[in-house]
């Protein structure tokens, strides 16, 4: 199987940990745009980006009797090691599947990042200047997009989210956009395109909508997730590239099952 079309995915243990942690320090540096702290935007940016590599997932390793599930770019960081595998389904072949069901502690970054931004404001007691608006409006859209995939990641509900996400991003630029415009006259007495830098953010923070949203369906388009569970009740995910890829991996999972079981026995006889 190429090792580059399965690979596993930061939603349990440390994984999950240094992935939300990154998902907030990411969202601290945006802030720190909007307040102009370049120091804290370097530092909150750069941890965020080293959490989400070490994070990520680099390659499933199928031996006789495990599975291990290595973390880290370039190089592993992180391995796991998963016996007793008791437990593996397709969640995209459930007619409802949700991964929320199975990593409920992921919904608290998705969360935590959705009212950030706000908590800023109110902290602050003062609105950030307009042409900011779309930085601090990304997040939100993140945490929205993030969290309908959750719940909403079988293949039953595919073609709803792939319409939900696009039109969460689409209506989210044109919002953004209007109260931009507005909230700049209404600040400073002219058109917010007398500012280069106003409609520079303006314009990377429609891209980034637009990036999240594609993402988001392509990866529910295309790519399949693989729960495993082992014999203590933990669940951990493993993506695929296909259908088809998925279920050759579940096979091969299977025959380290078996093999798993036969050396029980094996043991219990002796």
């Amino acid at each position: 199987m190429n090792e580059h079309r399965i690979w596993p995915l930061p939603y349990s243990g440390l994984p999950a940990i240094l992935n939300s942690v990154a998902f907030v320090l990411l969202t601290f540096a945006l802030i720190a745009i909007v307040s102009h702290s370049e120091t804290y935007f370097l530092v909150f940016f750069l941890t965020g980006i080293a959490m989400n590599l070490v994070a990520s997932g680099k390659r499933v390793v199928i031996r006789n009797e495990y599975i291990m599930l290595e973390y880290g770019f370039p190089k592993p960081v992180l391995r796991y090691v998963v016996r007793d595998v008791v437990e593996i389904f397709d969640i995209n072949e459930l007619s409802r599947g949700r991964l929320v069901k199975y990593f409920k502690a992921l919904l608290l970054s998705f969360i935590l990042v959705m009212i950030l931004p706000l908590a800023y404001v109110v902290v602050k007691g003062a609105y950030p200047n307009p042409a900011y608006l779309p930085l601090m409006v990304i997040p939100v859209i993140m945490g929205v997009l993030l969290l309908m995939y959750l719940i909403f990641t079988a293949s039953s509900y595919r073609r709803f989210l792939v319409k939900a996400s696009i039109a969460t991003a689409v209506v989210s630029a044109y919002v953004v956009s209007i109260a931009v415009g507005f909230l700049y006259r209404d600040f400073y007495g002219r058109s917010v395109f007398s500012d280069p830098t106003a409609v520079a953010v303006w314009l990377v923070s429609v891209l980034l909508f637009a990036v999240l949203a594609i993402a988001i369906t392509f990866f529910a388009g295309r790519n399949h997730i693989v729960i495993l569970v082992d014999t203590r009740g933990r669940y951990y995910a493993v993506g695929t590239a296909s259908t088809e890829i998925a279920r050759e991996f579940m096979s091969m999972v299977f025959n380290v099952m078996r093999e798993s079981r036969k050396g029980s026995r094996d043991d219990d006889d002796a």
